[in-house]
């Protein structure tokens, strides 16, 4: 499917009868066989003449088909005139001034199509044509922009656009810490590694403010565990802190039962004596039991 413009140079406007779009033949994209051979190119001209459309865009490497924030429609040719030759699949192509420069300068020398496949893998409508250098890649997977299509002869290299055309990719690139020619697939990984990083710094965050808020309900409804349960006090203050602040404030908490201290000077008891000697003591007159018990007080205390 590489079809080369041999004219050296094109003016703005002018147009370029008979370029051929794509040649006859079985070109694999991916695990897609494109069969490319009469039949199909007879069902594109038929498609194109049922649709009306008189001119298809012929874009600068497919940057039309690229559903992305840097998708570009800019024309570099207008193709008309649909025909199926001996070589293939031919039309005209009338240049606009970016694509005519494009084409002299060289900077872009080859053609890629891009249609959708029928059930037999046919192409059978073509949407738009690019100007690249790098046709059909092999290896590549098929796009499929249109959700009605079966598949899309695109190349995914195309979507890597250069500096010139996608500086913001450049400038995301080096914010991310990534060289110019990383790859979308880089891109993508790098932002789903910080995202994954960011996640879990606002989950660490989370936890902590958690965990100090359930520490802060623990120490209010110690302090406050005179008054009510103290797992109620802490569920309360967790669920409204505000409102359990301002319910427990007015709340008095019961006294501590006061100390009671009795200042009487206890007397002590006198000691019974022992049988011989009370005997002894009794015997005596009163006037002198005082003098018997002065004379055996050790004894008594004892």
């Amino acid at each position: 499917m590489k079809t080369e413009i041999t004219k050296e140079t094109v003016q703005p406007g002018e147009i370029l009868p008979g370029v051929l779009l794509c040649p006859f033949g079985d070109f694999p994209k991916g695990e897609t066989v494109q069969v490319c051979d009469s039949k199909a190119f007879a069902n594109l001209v038929a498609a194109w003449d049922a649709d009306g459309q008189k001119e298809i865009l012929c874009d600068f490497e497919h940057a039309s088909e690229v559903e992305r924030i840097d998708s570009d429609t800019k024309a570099a040719a207008w193709i008309s005139n649909l025909q199926v030759t001996d070589e293939g699949l031919v039309g005209d192509l009338k240049f606009t001034d970016l694509g005519a420069e494009a084409v002299s300068n060289r900077r872009l020398r080859f053609l890629s199509p891009v249609w959708t496949l029928d059930a037999e893998n046919r192409p059978e409508a073509l949407k738009s044509v690019a100007l690249t250098n790098k046709p059909n890649i092999k290896g590549k997977p098929v796009l499929n922009k249109d959700s009605s299509s079966v598949a899309l002869a695109k190349e995914e290299d195309n979507l890597e656009p250069t500096k010139k055309e996608n500086p913001n990719m450049d400038k995301i690139k080096a914010a991310l810490g990534l060289a110019p020619e990383a790859s979308d697939e880089e891109v993508a990984a790098k932002v789903a590694e910080l995202k994954a990083a960011n996640e879990a710094l606002n989950k660490e965050k989370e936890d902590a403010a958690a965990a100090a808020k359930d520490a802060e309900a623990e120490a209010f409804a110690e302090e406050h565990k005179e008054c009510a349960n103290k797992e109620d006090i802490k569920r309360l203050y967790l669920a409204n802190k505000e409102e359990t602040v301002k319910l427990f404030a007015g709340l008095k908490k019961p006294e501590a039962p006061k100390q009671q201290i009795l200042n009487k000077d206890a007397a002590k008891e006198p000691k019974m004596l022992n049988k011989a000697t009370r005997e002894a003591m009794s015997a005596l007159p009163p006037a002198q039991r005082a003098a018997f018990y002065k004379e055996h007080a050790a004894e008594i205390d004892g």
